[in-house]
């Protein structure tokens, strides 16, 4: 199960990458980290470390910091309980 934290901070990843026109492979060797790993980072996997979490963002000309935490809004609350019509 991924926490909606690290999912936000998964999406934010992928989409300074995207933004800078980098592959997920160019990002890995940036940050020294294997490209499955830029993969579960931007899915927002609890399995990963924070450390990678901060190699990738850095990589990307990023930085980790910590924020008070926001209510999740209606959308991300239906993705995590789905209507089950």
């Amino acid at each position: 199960m991924t926490s909606l934290p690290l999912t936000r901070l998964g999406q934010a990843i992928r989409n300074m990458r995207q933004h800078r026109g980098l592959t997920q492979q160019d990002v890995a060797s940036r940050a020294g980290v294997p490209r499955r790993k830029v993969i579960e980072v931007e899915q927002g996997s609890p399995r990963v470390a924070i450390e990678t979490y901060a190699k990738v963002a850095d990589a990307l000309g990023g930085e980790l910091s910590v924020v008070p935490a926001r209510r999740p809004t209606l959308e991300e609350l239906r993705e995590i309980f789905p209507d089950e019509d």
